[in-house]
């Protein structure tokens, strides 16, 4: 489902007031987070959002992480609602959102899993890499079997499809893996587990994030935050953003061919004036 201009304007709106919501509870509790992802390189290239993306994303520590978890939901208004796997049993995503309940972003790959649909901001667990490469490579190993048995929970739509062969192949090898993980839950377990193995060392990595390896950063750049605007507000970055940014960018500041210069969501319903609510309701009434 493609926006319009002025619904794509309410949609950013909405999660930049999700955004200033979460970095007053960030404040009020002396915890450090960070613009991640698409905000980082938004902020500094546009300023703001990247004009054709429509999400927020942030990274926390471990620590100040598992912290906003427990604490923040009380200092956030009633409409908004911190959403994991213990707060929303179904939710199928291995790091936390915030979700406006007032409104409604359905997408594809969840449509039929009964979980709150609001708008939202994304929140990444920074945790710590090893340093030796073999072990490096079997957490990666282990990422990817865990993936695809998580995979299974999901409605693909054909754009986010592979190849027929590489869908078959999909489908075999996540049979596989319930040898190893029989229930989701028992995935999630394996996957927490995965995330805090390495007590410490000199390198961290999004585990959740969309690039992967490219995602793996020495911890010297992330001891220090900076200020960058994004949308008017300050908000705080990675001292060390520049060389996270072309690590997984390359060079950022050029922008992508116009062809690659769109939403990367793909969605069943959006209603920004309309809880989610009523579209589970009117589903479980027919």
């Amino acid at each position: 489902m493609r926006l319009d201009e002025n619904q794509m304007i309410k949609l950013k709106k909405i999660e930049l007031d999700i955004l200033k919501a979460f970095i007053d509870v960030c404040e009020k509790l002396n915890l450090k987070y960070y613009v991640i992802g698409g905000t980082l390189l938004g902020a500094v290239r546009h300023k703001g959002f990247i004009p054709w993306d429509d999400d927020i994303d942030v990274g926390m520590m471990r620590k100040d992480y598992e912290i906003f978890l427990e604490k923040g939901q009380a200092l956030l208004p009633d409409y908004y609602f911190i959403q994991t796997r213990k707060t929303d049993p179904n939710y199928p995503i291995f790091f936390a959102k915030i979700r406006d309940s007032r409104t409604t972003f359905i997408e594809t790959a969840v449509k039929n899993i009964k979980i709150n649909h609001g708008v939202y901001l994304d929140i990444f667990p920074l945790d710590y890499y090893p340093e030796n490469k073999i072990k490096g490579k079997w957490i990666e190993f282990k990422k990817k079997v865990i993936y695809l048995r998580r995979r299974s929970v999901f409605t693909l739509d054909e754009k986010s499809k592979g190849s027929i062969f590489k869908e078959t192949l999909a489908k075999v090898l996540g049979l596989f893996t319930r040898i190893f993980y029989p229930t989701i839950n028992s995935a999630f377990k394996a996957w927490n587990k995965l995330c805090l193995k390495t007590k410490e060392s000199k390198f961290i990595e999004n585990y959740g994030g969309a690039w992967g390896v490219k995602e793996i950063a020495p911890i010297d750049w992330f001891k220090a935050n900076t200020q960058l605007e994004f949308e008017k507000i300050n908000v705080l970055a990675p001292d060390g953003y520049d060389k996270w940014l072309k690590k997984v960018y390359g060079n950022y500041m050029k922008l992508p061919p116009i062809e690659k210069q769109v939403s990367h969501h793909h969605t069943d319903i959006i209603d920004l004036s309309k809880s989610y609510t009523y579209y589970i309701d009117k589903k479980e009434k027919k």
